[in-house]
Order: C-alpha cells, then sequence, then structure tokens
C-alpha cells in the first residue's frame, strides 16, 4: 500500500471521532432516564406489562427468565451501552424491583451532558431488613445498600449470561455499588448524606467522580448514581 493511501484511511480513522460528536445521537441518552422505566410500576406492573413497553429503541434485544425482564443494547461500536430490566415477585408476579443503567466511554456528544454512567433503581425492602434492630440509623441506611446490591446481583445473574454486553453491565455495576458500599462502610457517619439533596460524593475505581443518592419510604428504597460531572444535572434532577 503506498504512503499516500495509508495517510489517507489514518485520516479517515482522525475524522471518525470529531464526527461522532456532532451528527445525531439515537436514544437513550445517558442523561435521560428511558420512558419504558416509567411506564413500571411496582407492586402493579405485571410480566406481560413490562414485555410490552420495555424495548424502546428498535435495535434493542429482549432477555428473560423464571422471574426478569430485560432490554438491553449498545451503540457507539460497542463504547456505549444500557440496560432496562425489571425483576417479578414469584407469587403476584407483579414488579418488585426496576432497573436502568447506561454507561458511555466516549460522552463527548450534548445530549449525553459528559455522563459516563447512570444507575437507577427501585425496589421493595422486605420488612425483616426494615425492621431489624441497627445501631443507628447509617447503619441501617448501608444495610439496605447492601441489600439493594445482593438484589441486583441475583436478578442479573439470571440473563447476564445471554451476552457479553449483560456479562460488562453486570460487573459494571457490582463494581460501582461494592465501591460505594467500601466507602460507606469504612466511614459509616457518612450514610447520613445518601438521603441529602446532594447525595454522596465517591471516586470511582475506573470512571473517575461520582455521586449517589438513596431515599426510603415506606417499603420503597429508591437509588440514583451518577458518574461525570454530576453536581448542575444532579441539581436538575
Amino acid at each position: 500500500m503506498s504512503v499516500s493511501a495509508v495517510m489517507f484511511f489514518a485520516g479517515c480513522g482522525m475524522m471518525e471521532e470529531p464526527i461522532e460528536r456532532i451528527k445525531p445521537e439515537s436514544k437513550p441518552y445517558t442523561s435521560q432516564l428511558p420512558e419504558a422505566y416509567h411506564k413500571i410500576y411496582l407492586n402493579k406492573s405485571t410480566s406481560a406489562d413490562v414485555l410490552e413497553d420495555i424495548k424502546q429503541y428498535g435495535s434493542e434485544l429482549v432477555s428473560q427468565s423464571e422471574s426478569v425482564v430485560a432490554s438491553w443494547g449498545e451503540k457507539k461500536n460497542t463504547s456505549q451501552f444500557w440496560l432496562t430490566m425489571a425483576a417479578f415477585d414469584e407469587e403476584n408476579f407483579t414488579v418488585t424491583r426496576k432497573y436502568f443503567l447506561a454507561v458511555d466511554e466516549k460522552p463527548w456528544h450534548p445530549f449525553a451532558e459528559g455522563q459516563k454512567l447512570r444507575f437507577d433503581t427501585e425496589m421493595i425492602v422486605a420488612e425483616a431488613t426494615l425492621s431489624e434492630p441497627y445501631p443507628d440509623e447509617n447503619q441501617k441506611r448501608i444495610a439496605i445498600f447492601t441489600k439493594a446490591l445482593n438484589n441486583t446481583r441475583d436478578d442479573i445473574a439470571q440473563i447476564r449470561q445471554d451476552s457479553k454486553v449483560l456479562d460488562t453491565e453486570a460487573m459494571m455495576i457490582n463494581q460501582t455499588m461494592e465501591r460505594i458500599i467500601y466507602v460507606l462502610k469504612a466511614s459509616p457517619a457518612l450514610a447520613v448524606r445518601l438521603d441529602e439533596p446532594n447525595g454522596l460524593d465517591f471516586d470511582h475505581p475506573t470512571l473517575e467522580k461520582g455521586r449517589v443518592g438513596m431515599t426510603v419510604a415506606d417499603n420503597i428504597a429508591k437509588i440514583k448514581i451518577r458518574i461525570g460531572p454530576v453536581k448542575k444535572l444532579w441539581k436538575e434532577e
């Protein structure tokens, strides 16, 4: 191959990155929760409801086990991937947990707003977890967050073998939540920040700065995790 040809193809590679930054980007955006997540209601939505709504963007794939339904996909040559998932009560078949994860390793596009990761979940917390006699409220918050990680692991374990993308998503959620638990157990007093307006800042092992929040009302825990320039987006949310 001639020198000019090599330079031409190298130039095409160099052009690919700027073009990705300005060309229209398809959904989902890392800065937004998908409509499918909003349409899933704890204690109400059934597996039939979720199957109807969970696949939104055309190119997504659906994985299903006896108690979990998920849609997932990837774009930007696999540098962005996402997951919407719901888990069901095995007796009444209504949703007990719902999740959304989006990871963007090239968060250049304006719609991404620089976010490298967002993770949202809502889940029903068992009465046994809520009523256990904890030494203080911070230990209770840590126990609930730890239970949330265990639930998430159990749910995604049912489908992670379906795809390398799902396996990577499972590892990403596990790594992120384990890091937060490490921070909380090292300084339990920090757990009080989980339900404060600005949440708790933490350092992710590979994705830099992050922030986490958790609220518990009645028996429902809501967790949100953001990694990237979170301060502006956190206030808007």
